[in-house]
């Protein structure tokens, strides 16, 4: 693999992991604004409740009877407001969780994607080199029994041994 190519993989490796991360942090950053508005409306629904405690209290000396009911209804209510912001904060530290998690895995995965591009480029080199050896022995022999054949060839179209005019220092050391 091209170092060029292996370079453009990782750089989208990395540009996968940084869209992952900027994802994640608008996410968290939507959460955040949700649980705010949440505990906004959770607070103006108790601002707004308190007030008609006060009434239902008045209403309760003048009519005790018919307003008994009234007060368990309004309890109740009162309860579930506080059970829905209870679960409104579960699901924004649920939600944070989720978050943590996704960015963990997108590490473990960017990880996973950098190892197998290393091992890759360790196996394309590992066939560069046997490539080259394969391609250079055969070529090697070809080369020495083409050399062979010349020099056989040289030696019957010129005789058994040259004249002294062809013969050099080197054969003649040889000889």
């Amino acid at each position: 693999m091209p170092e060029e190519t292996f370079r453009w993989v990782i750089t989208g490796a990395v540009a996968i992991a940084t869209i992952c991360i900027v994802a994640m942090a608008a996410i968290m950053f939507i959460l955040y604004r949700l649980a705010t508005r949440v505990e906004g409306v959770t607070n103006r629904v108790v601002e707004h409740t308190e007030p008609l405690i006060d009434s239902v209290r008045y209403l309760i000396n003048d009519n005790t009877a018919k307003i008994s009911e009234i007060v368990t209804i309004t309890k109740d209510t009162a309860a579930h407001v506080k059970e829905i912001a209870a679960v409104g904060k579960d699901q924004a530290h649920r939600f944070a969780e989720l978050g943590r998690d996704v960015t963990d895995r997108a590490k473990a995965q960017v990880a996973r994607v950098d190892a197998a591009v290393d091992e890759t480029v360790e196996q394309v080199h590992n066939l560069g080199d046997n490539v080259k050896s394969a391609v250079r022995k055969p070529v090697t022999e070809v080369s020495g029994v083409l050399a062979g054949i010349k020099a056989g060839v040289s030696a019957y179209a010129n005789g058994r041994r040259p004249d002294v005019t062809r013969v050099t220092q080197d054969e003649e050391m040889f000889i």
